[in-house]
């Protein structure tokens, strides 16, 4: 939270999505650290994917995608959300179309899904290297940098306690929420828009952001902005997800919220390491799990406005910078903290967004 505040002390961070790089002895650095993140990421991954066989028995996240994209790839599209057999006493598929079809050149060119995952997190830690600059403050620089790397190292050998390699698709969500804040500091509204509806249309964890956002653009006077912005959204809602799979699976997924409570119920009770984690559950749980999802769905739409709100009542008598960046930040801190089922793997979506803010932050002063 105190990250989100401070965004808002930061002078207006601005810089275009695509600059120019100047061919000099940084840029060399660069595409050497590049090159050793790729060898370490995709050498460790491989170690690790040999080690971890997938199985539904394990966590049916991945199957349950697999088979989803099997689906679509043969033309069922109208079946992409039917129960699964297979897994469990008959799964039904949650994801969101942006989760599950990122992983289907994994099915057409039959390699491991979690390659997917991989190349998706390389992908963000090339963002986060780029963005470094050892001009003028080196020094924060290093130091940002080297977080960077304890985080790579950190999801490679403790992949044991996590899973976000072996057992997850957590990588594609990082991307679209990194993209996002590059969007966001870009100011660019078509960026924002497709960026935001990657987000929603994968997980849902900045829900808050987009009527707090949307707000903000009217209260901005920017109302072809706002236009922009939710006409984009409909246009992503139809194409990729009503249209092709239907109606039915599009309801379906606005009342799972609703209808997680009960699996809560289930994984608190069948792991008990999760009273280890993160968040703020292990205190609600298990008589008050109806009062923490209630908390959530309140607090991720009412903070993120509130965030907006004050910065707009606040407008003459403080200088306050990056608003929809701050909200985007907050909106994210208050889904996974008051989240049902806290999942350590969960978490680092929100770390990656920061690391990318403030080394974005530090090349504008450089």
């Amino acid at each position: 939270m105190s990250i989100g505040v401070l965004i808002l002390f930061f002078p207006q961070i601005k810089r275009n999505v695509t600059n120019e790089q100047k061919y000099n002895r940084e840029f060399f650095f660069k595409i050497l650290m590049i090159a050793a993140a790729a060898f370490f990421l995709f050498y460790e991954s491989k170690s690790i994917m040999l080690e971890n066989p997938l199985d539904y028995r394990n966590a049916d996240m991945l199957p349950v995608i697999k088979i989803m994209n099997e689906r679509f790839l043969h033309g069922e599209w109208k079946h992409v959300y039917d129960t699964i057999p297979g897994i469990w006493s008959e799964s039904k598929p949650i994801y969101l179309p942006c989760m599950w079809l990122p992983f289907s050149p994994a099915i057409a060119f039959n390699f491991d899904l979690r390659w997917i995952t991989v190349t998706a997190l390389l992908i963000v830690f090339i963002i986060l290297i780029t963005k470094s600059s050892f001009k003028k403050n080196w020094k924060y620089s290093l130091l940002l940098l080297t977080t960077v790397l304890i985080i790579l190292w950190w999801l490679i050998s403790a992949d044991d306690q996590h899973g976000f390699i072996s057992l997850t698709e957590e990588g594609i969500i990082v991307l679209f929420y990194v993209l996002l804040a590059l969007a966001l500091i870009a100011e660019n509204i078509l960026l924002i828009s497709i960026a935001t509806c990657l987000c929603m249309l994968s997980r849902y964890s900045g829900i808050g952001f987009v009527p707090a956002f949307f707000i903000y653009l009217l209260l901005s006077k920017k109302k072809r902005q706002a236009i922009w912005f939710a006409s984009i959204g409909l246009l992503f809602a139809l194409v990729f997800f009503i249209i092709p799979f239907g109606w039915t699976p599009f309801v379906d997924l606005i009342k799972l919220p609703g209808n997680y409570i009960h699996f809560s119920k289930i994984v608190w009770r069948d792991t008990p390491e999760i009273y280890a984690g993160l968040g703020f559950a292990r205190f609600f749980i298990p008589e008050k799990i109806n009062a923490l999802h209630s908390l959530l769905i309140a607090l991720s739409f009412i903070v993120p406005l509130l965030v907006v709100g004050v910065c707009y009542a606040l407008r003459k008598k403080v200088s306050l910078n990056n608003a929809p960046l701050a909200t985007l930040k907050i909106s994210l801190v208050v889904f996974y903290n008051f989240i049902d089922v806290p999942y350590l793997y969960l978490f680092y979506t929100s770390s990656f967004v920061s690391l990318v803010v403030a080394l974005s932050y530090i090349k504008r002063e450089n």
